[in-house]
C-alpha cells in the first residue's frame, strides 16, 4: 500500500557518487530502473558506499535523480553536512514542500519505483493542487532492509 502527504522539509544535502542515466528527458522514466540498481550494486560491491557511511548524519540510505547540463542524474549516498570526499559529489534539496510517497514490501528499487510511477503517472496530474518544481527527487531507505524494503520517495512541489 502506497501512502501519500505534504510535508515542509527543510533544506538538506545529499554526498554521494553519481552517474548519468540519460541525455536529456523526463526526470523519471521507468527505463532507468536498470541503470539506477547497477549503479547502486556497483557503488556497494565498489566500498563507494561504506566510505560515506562516517560521514552520514542518518541512519537512512539515500539516492538522488537530478538534472544537470541536460542529463538526467542518479547520486548513491548519504544526508551529510560535512565534506564530501574527492570523488563525491553534493546535491543540494531545496526546503519547501514536498510530495511524500511511502512504501514497504519486496525490493527496494521495486518499491521505489512504484512510488515514482505512482508520483508521476497518477498523482502530479493537471487536476492536482501541486505541481513537481525541478528540483531533485530523493529516494530514502528507511529500513535499511533492500530485500524487505520500507522506502519513501520525496519529490519537491508547489502549489499551482
Amino acid at each position: 500500500m502506497i501512502s501519500t502527504r505534504i510535508e515542509t522539509k527543510e533544506a538538506f544535502r545529499i554526498i554521494g557518487f553519481k552517474t548519468a542515466i540519460s541525455e536529456g528527458g523526463a526526470v523519471h522514466d521507468p527505463a532507468y530502473s536498470q541503470l539506477k540498481t547497477a549503479f547502486f550494486k556497483s557503488t556497494l560491491e565498489n566500498g563507494s558506499m561504506a566510505s560515506l557511511r562516517p560521514l552520514s548524519e542518518s541512519p537512512y540510505g539515500f539516492a538522488a535523480i537530478a538534472q544537470e547540463d541536460g542529463k538526467i542524474l542518479y547520486v548513491a549516498g548519504v544526508q551529510s553536512p560535512r565534506p564530501q570526499p574527492d570523488a563525491a559529489v553534493e546535491v543540494l534539496f531545496p526546503g519547501g514542500e514536498y510530495l511524500v510517497l511511502s512504501g514497504q514490501g519486496g525490493l527496494s528499487r521495486l518499491a521505489f519505483d512504484r512510488l515514482e510511477d505512482e508520483a508521476f503517472g497518477a498523482i502530479l496530474n493537471d487536476n492536482y493542487e501541486y505541481v513537481y518544481t525541478g528540483h531533485p527527487i530523493a529516494e530514502v531507505l528507511t529500513n535499511g532492509n533492500s530485500m524487505d524494503a520500507e522506502v519513501e520517495v520525496w519529490v519537491p512541489v508547489k502549489k499551482r
